[in-house]
């Protein structure tokens, strides 16, 4: 696995990133593409994120986890949003989203402002929803060991960064777009997620060269 350099792309808005009360109102605005609750059919496996915003100096940042480093995981040490598989007792996905935030990085939240389009499972019927959250601070996070290796928040600013995007190179898959965050890289569903994410406020992630 290794990550290269890119070059600016051509079709970056240059335009200020909107504050994070403009990014409330546009992700409230926004109509996903998402499979409503009383639509989940039985034997469909179901999971949810939360895409955590906050305010800072540097402007909107978003809460990321850092995965624990498993034998025979492929996600093991990848960069993710919080979030993990429905269970049972969980009413609705976004209760799922808020669980599992709680449980990985002991963040407690309120009901979402939004939701952005679903990904369904290329290989088995099933799918993630992604549920958008603003807090009026940035607070501390406190990753659970057993799932997370590091917890932090990272400025929107930086996945608009050209100098952060990459080429991701998995073994017998082929190449992957990506963004380098904190010396990682965000590949795969997360930068698919996080893609949608800049949709929304109309911009673009950066493609590697």
């Amino acid at each position: 696995m290794k990550a290269t350099g890119a070059e600016t792309d051509p079709m970056r808005d240059d335009t200020p990133l909107p504050g994070l009360d403009r990014i409330r109102d546009l992700v409230r605005r926004y109509e996903p593409d998402a499979v409503p609750e009383h639509d989940l059919r039985d034997g469909r496996w179901q999971a949810a994120v939360a895409l955590v915003l906050a305010p800072s100096d540097a402007g909107p940042e978003l809460a990321m986890i850092r995965r624990v480093e498993r034998s025979g995981d492929p996600w093991s040490g990848d960069m993710a949003l919080p979030g993990g598989k429905r269970e049972p007792g969980d009413p609705d996905l976004a209760t799922t989203a808020v669980r599992e935030t709680r449980e990985e990085v002991g963040l407690a939240l309120g009901p979402p402002i939004g939701r952005l389009d679903d990904h369904r499972g290329r290989r088995r019927a099933g799918l993630v929803a992604t549920y958008v959250f603003a807090l009026n601070e940035r607070p501390a996070m406190t990753p659970h060991p057993d799932e997370v290796a590091d917890a932090l928040w990272v400025p929107v600013a930086t996945l608009l960064d050209p100098a952060n995007a990459v080429s991701y190179h998995l073994d017998g898959h082929g190449d992957f777009p990506g963004v380098t965050v904190d010396g990682r890289v965000v590949w795969g569903l997360t930068h698919r997620t996080l893609q949608a994410f800049v949709e929304v406020l109309g911009r673009r992630l950066p493609l590697p060269d």
